[in-house]
């Protein structure tokens, strides 16, 4: 196997997001001519397109009204912006004109969407890449938003009531300050988010945000989960995270927007692979210590069947887009095929003991298993539900995947040290990747496959262009880290379940955990290296998954994403475009928080003035209570809001509980009890003095906004505990 040797010293722990690089200050920038457009009910109004929904809704819903609309022409594109409200199903509830406006209001979540189209003909502009950014513009209070809560252009604002549109000059610094990529100089609201998430080898998950130049702010938060995780899986809409736990915790529901978990799902015995059905609607856990797989509905979290399919780990595969699932059992003899809707099930194919992994192509009709005590990989007839034929290869097999194309399959063998790479069509071997060093992870990206060695610090490239030639294809191999995986304390379970390597989302590079050197490694395709590192803050990173926020193409010439809005106010929405490298200004108008949908404006009774005075947290715990590390606790509290509000309910509420001065964060979703009382389950993990802190960030009461409640934890066992309720 011929080898190119690519090693290199890293660039140091800088911590730098470089994916904006190909912004270059010669970059054409300027504001435009704003235009309002017809407002909505005007019959003569073309509107842009709706988005189409990252996951499906519940039932078909009729096409949703622009809450904002402004439009510029520039260099011969029409650009167009609209704020929309999210699928109603995803805002809780509500209907009519009352829901839809609430939706503009500030700290709501709504869909920002660009209609870029050719301003002679009218054509669509497809393949774009855009950035785009909402900033509150200085003198734009929230009383003058109210106003016009409809977005009426800034020309009908009062005079003197905010600043002046940016001009083409101070257009062009906008964006350039916010392509920096400087905390010093952010946008309240950034079209742009990655977050990185990774999962520690101890109970919990970190939040990195890669965008900031500042290390040191980096780590936006940490999830502590009821037990360690296994693996975990992102919702196609980005708003769930699903980890698996140990000790029998379950399913935790990760709420991504704030942070938290959300509740946490009971399933059966060792849960361990958790994956999501490719129409989104259904989340799969396989519970190895009961030969059972759990389906749960994935707006509800209701379980909606437990199957049983067979002792031993479970991995899961789709065919025919999630009509079919396909789960192995490595103690049993069989592959169950289950019904994606109607989870009845459709047949068991025998295959022999031992599976250990599954991958399925569309594109090429068949299903892989690979059976490691066996070392050969059983080819499966995905339509004939049979077996094809069974491919002879060596024992020790562990993870398999298919490449995104579906046209080769990569079974990995960390025994043999090699990578037998498998034509899905004929099910032939063609190639053998050897001199790899214990392989057990394949992640790709358009141009590459990337191999994780974990008895080595590199990660080996395959080119993928290559595959289909009749020689094997060289590995590049890229130097990652000082250690190798296995150097690391967290001993992972089956090799499947690791997902230590991440495409950059422009496809064009890789994050790579390191446990070893508890860090995360960015490379970019061409380099000789990684071009730097993201800190884990300590913890030790088994698996990464991106969540990519920025905005993507929904429909021809139509870009979206969802945001939260900021503040309310007057804001300018800058917009840098790939092609033409063109930038603008738009504008768009944010009401003022309000209290409940079709509740009235912020002013209204109960909602205006100083919201934090109109919240009130009471703890119903003694101030001298104590815990103990490592025994949990119940803590209740009673949560009122001030006269004309309605009343607080669990989704309102986040509960921090920090040690202090610094260190370990808990953060947690309380369930409510009744009569306005909440609790929270909390395990304090080393003593230490505490802080216990509620939020309503809705209302106007951010983290830190209301007082906090000091909490002292004993070692176990180190005496009685104090007053409080327990």
């Amino acid at each position: 196997m011929r080898r190119i040797s690519m090693d290199g010293a890293s660039m140091g722990a800088r911590g730098l997001w470089l994916s904006l690089a190909w912004l270059g200050a010669s970059t054409a920038l300027g504001c435009g001519r704003r235009e309002a457009l017809p407002a909505p009910g005007d019959p003569g109004a073309e509107r842009p397109a709706q988005p189409a929904q990252l996951a499906p809704p519940a039932q078909p819903e009729e096409p949703a009204a622009p809450l904002q609309e402004s439009r510029v022409e520039r260099d011969g594109l029409s650009i167009a912006f609209a704020l929309r409200p999210l699928d109603r199903g995803q805002q809780g509830g509500g209907s009519g004109l009352g829901a839809a406006r609430a939706a503009a209001a500030a700290g709501s979540d709504v869909v920002a969407e660009f209609t870029i189209t050719d301003a002679s003909t009218g054509a669509p502009v497809r393949g774009l890449t855009p950035l785009g950014w909402m900033s509150r513009r200085a003198g734009a209070d929230g009383a003058a938003a109210a106003s016009f809560p409809g977005g009426a252009p800034a020309a009908s604002l009062a005079s003197g009531a905010v600043d002046a549109a940016p001009d083409e000059a101070a257009c062009r610094g906008k964006i350039k300050s916010f392509t920096a990529g400087l905390l010093s100089v952010r946008p309240e609201v950034d079209m742009n988010a990655y977050l990185l998430w990774t999962l520690n080898q101890d109970n919990t998950l970190s939040a990195i945000n890669p965008q900031v130049a500042l290390a040191r702010t980096q780590l936006r938060s940490v999830v502590s989960l009821a037990g360690r995780g296994v693996s975990f899986v992102l919702h196609p809409d980005w708003e769930s995270l699903y980890v698996t736990l140990r000790g029998g915790q379950g399913l935790a529901v990760v709420d991504t927007r704030r942070g938290l978990v959300r509740t946490n799902v009971p399933v059966g015995q060792d849960p361990s692979r958790v994956v999501v059905a490719p129409d989104g609607r259904t989340v799969w856990v396989g519970n190895d210590g009961d030969g059972t797989v759990s389906v749960i509905d994935a707006r509800s979290t209701d379980v909606l069947r437990t199957l049983p399919v067979g002792p031993g780990h479970h991995e899961i595969a789709f065919t025919g887009g999630g009509r079919a699932a396909w789960i192995t059992s490595q103690q049993g003899e069989s592959v169950a095929v289950v019904d994606g809707e109607t989870l009845e099930p459709l047949g068991e194919i025998a295959v022999g003991e031992g599976v250990v992994s599954i991958a399925a192509s569309d594109e090429a009709g068949v299903v892989h298993a690979a059976n490691a005590a066996r070392g050969e990989v059983v080819v499966l007839d995905a339509a004939r539900r049979a077996v094809a034929g069974r491919v002879a290869l060596k024992p020790g097999l562990g993870a398999l995947q298919f490449d995104p194309r579906g046209r080769f399959s990569f079974a990995l063998n960390p025994a043999a040290n090699e990578v037998a790479v498998l034509d899905g069509a004929t099910g032939a071997v063609a190639h053998t990747l050897t001199g790899l060093a214990a392989p057990d992870a394949v992640t790709f990206t358009g141009a590459f496959a990337y191999i994780r060695n974990r008895g080595a610090a590199r990660v080996s490239l395959v080119d993928r262009a290559a595959l289909g030639g009749p020689a094997a294809p060289p590995l590049v191999d890229i130097a990652v880290g000082q250690g190798p995986p296995l150097a690391a304390a967290a001993r992972p379970g089956p090799a499947a379940l690791a997902t230590p390597i991440a495409p950059l989302p422009e496809g064009n590079g890789a994050l790579v955990a390191s446990p070893a050197d508890k860090a995360l490694y960015v490379y970019v395709e061409g380099m000789m290296a990684p071009i730097g590192t993201l800190p884990s803050y300590g913890r030790e990173p088994r698996s990464i998954l991106v969540e990519d926020r920025s905005l993507k193409e929904v429909r021809p010439g139509v870009y979206a994403t969802t945001v939260r809005l900021g503040e309310g106010g007057l804001y300018d929405v800058e917009l840098l475009l790939d092609r033409p490298r063109t930038g603008v200004c738009l504008e768009a108008t944010v009401a003022p928080a309000r209290c409940a949908p079709g509740d009235g404006e912020a002013d209204a009774s109960g909602c205006g003035g100083d919201p934090v005075k109109d919240i009130a947290i009471a703890p119903l715990f003694e101030p001298d209570l104590r815990l103990a590390a490592g025994e949990p606790a119940t803590l209740r509290f009673r949560a009122t809001a001030g006269e004309g509000g309605p009343p607080l309910d669990a989704e309102d509420i986040e509960v921090m509980v920090v040690r202090f001065p610094a260190g370990y964060r808990f953060r947690g979703a309380p369930r409510a009890e009744g009569d306005g009382t909440f609790s929270v389950a909390f395990t304090p993990p080393t003593p230490g003095q505490y802080r216990f802190l509620a939020a309503v960030p809705g209302r106007g009461a951010p983290v830190g906004a209301l007082p906090s409640v000091p909490l002292r934890v004993s070692p176990r066992g180190a005496g009685a505990q104090g007053g409080g309720a327990r």
